[in-house]
């Protein structure tokens, strides 16, 4: 009599213990799933805002594509791509930066020490929407009153540009007060900083 409650309590262990092995099994394989699972979504980032507008630049005859595409998981957190493309498809700028970059200048029209999220989020999609501008584009490129300077460009690169007063120039601030200037080059078909503004 003493030995049946024995013999069934050892049955029991040994008829538990596979059942815990394919319960490990088992639960290994959904993990092993869902990490294949996020890797194979990795490199799809989200498109938050999509700008584009058109305007003469490397071309006096056929308008450019200016475009800045929002990405990431958030607007404040997010980064931008600013490409300009030419009437015929040809990327000829190509610059990547924060959506921080954008904010920053938002210091200036601050009335208290921090800004709630809602007013950080619209600042930022105002800076996009507000980015190619009419008032944003100089003709000539470098007036020719204009002394040289090869802080970003050669002396015959800008001296080039200088010498042709179709040229056009178009500005834009990142940071607080990193204004920018790029011009079309024709001799590298693309466009290239030339200069700087602001502090």
């Amino acid at each position: 009599m003493r030995t049946f409650p024995f013999i069934c309590l050892l049955s029991l262990l040994v008829a538990c213990e596979p059942a815990t092995k394919e319960t490990t099994t088992s639960t290994s394989n959904p993990v092993e799933a869902q990490e294949t699972t996020a890797d194979n979504k990795k490199g799809k980032i989200p498109v938050i805002k999509i700008v584009q507008r058109t305007h003469k630049f490397s071309s006096a005859s056929q308008p450019d594509y200016f475009r800045l595409v929002l990405t990431g998981d958030s607007i404040t957190t997010g980064n931008v791509a600013f490409t300009i493309t030419a009437a015929d498809g040809q990327k000829i700028y190509e610059e990547q930066f924060t959506a921080a970059d954008l904010e920053a200048a938002m210091v200036y029209e601050m009335e208290t020490p921090t800004a709630p999220i809602r007013d950080r989020e619209a600042y930022i999609l105002r800076r996009m929407e507000e980015f190619v501008q009419e008032d944003d584009f100089v003709t000539p490129a470098i007036p020719a009153t204009m002394r040289a300077d090869t802080a970003f460009v050669s002396l015959t690169t800008f001296k080039a540009i200088q010498a042709n007063p179709s040229a056009t120039g178009f500005k834009y601030l990142l940071g607080k007060e990193d204004g920018r200037l790029l011009v079309y080059d024709p001799s590298q078909k693309k466009a290239i900083r030339y200069g700087s503004f602001g502090g």
